[in-house]
């Protein structure tokens, strides 16, 4: 479960992230009015907006009314219970081409560079990298790996190895290098201990020696493969908070910070479902 402020994070930009991960989930907002409270929720089936309610209003005209909201708190929950279809094609059509919102046409304009500042060009470069990671993730959702856990963790620290190299190169800082988080990490979750380092990128030469060695049953080399996952997973989270540092504004912070979360939900829900 995601939650925030949307004076921190747009309507919009969360519409581009479940879109971009391709969540199955609810959107559910709340704000104060002079006459007690609002709430209006937006449902999700794979990424595309199906169906949204705001009040007693539903459909398109619900989501009109909710992209009007410039204040309150929103939370994400996912797998949402299955919906009725009332957004209609035009509506759905229109936002999956406008979801950006001003602020990303301004980056994205004619104009280049000018007028933009340096976190929104952050933002920019960071989501395209994590819009190329989501092949692999998508990869990793739809079953189009190898069978087997290491295959599935190879995947993952691909995934890994491309943020650990986004903030290497922007950070030269020797506390990022993958050795020094490893250490960190080690005292609150010991499966890192499985990891390595190897050119500053993570190596999994002994953990993927492990799974494919372990003699055990089916049901514990599955929990050591799940638990293997997750220390992968507490790096991303880790390195996504070292990004969230070379940020000045909480804006552009949380942005990155909710769309990468809902990116690393999606990978561990696909992580559950990989089998020996």
């Amino acid at each position: 479960m995601v939650e925030g402020d949307l004076l921190d994070l747009t309507l919009p930009s969360l519409l581009e992230a479940l879109a971009r991960e391709g969540s199955t989930a609810r959107l559910a907002m709340q704000r104060a009015t002079d006459e007690g409270s609002e709430q209006g929720t937006l449902y999700f089936c794979e990424g595309a907006l199906i169906h949204a309610a705001s009040g007693e209003v539903v459909g398109d005209e619900a989501v009109l009314e909710l992209l009007q909201w410039s204040d309150g708190r929103f939370r994400i929950v996912r797998d949402a219970d299955p919906q009725p279809r009332t957004i209609t094609q035009h509506v759905a059509k229109a936002l999956s081409g406008n979801h950006h919102g001003p602020s990303a046409g301004a980056r994205a304009g004619a104009g280049g560079p000018a007028g933009v500042t340096g976190d929104e060009q952050l933002l920019d470069s960071a989501l395209t990298m994590l819009t190329r990671l989501e092949q692999d993730s998508v990869r990793l959702v739809d079953g189009k790996i190898e069978a087997g856990p290491v295959p599935a963790l190879m995947l993952l620290t691909t995934i890994v190895n491309s943020l650990v190299a986004f903030v290497i190169g922007r950070c030269s800082d020797p506390d990022v290098l993958p050795s020094r988080v490893l250490s960190k990490l080690s005292e609150s979750q010991p499966y890192t201990q499985l990891l390595g380092e190897e050119n500053e990128r993570i190596s999994i030469t002994t953990a993927a020696g492990v799974l494919k060695t372990w003699n055990s049953s089916e049901e514990d080399r599955l929990q050591l493969f799940r638990n293997l996952c997750r220390a992968m997973l507490d790096l991303l989270l880790t390195y996504c908070n070292t990004v969230n540092t070379f940020f000045h504004s909480s804006r552009e912070r949380e942005e990155w910070r909710v769309t990468f979360e809902v990116f690393v939900d999606g990978l561990w829900t696909a992580v559950q479902r990989v089998k020996l």
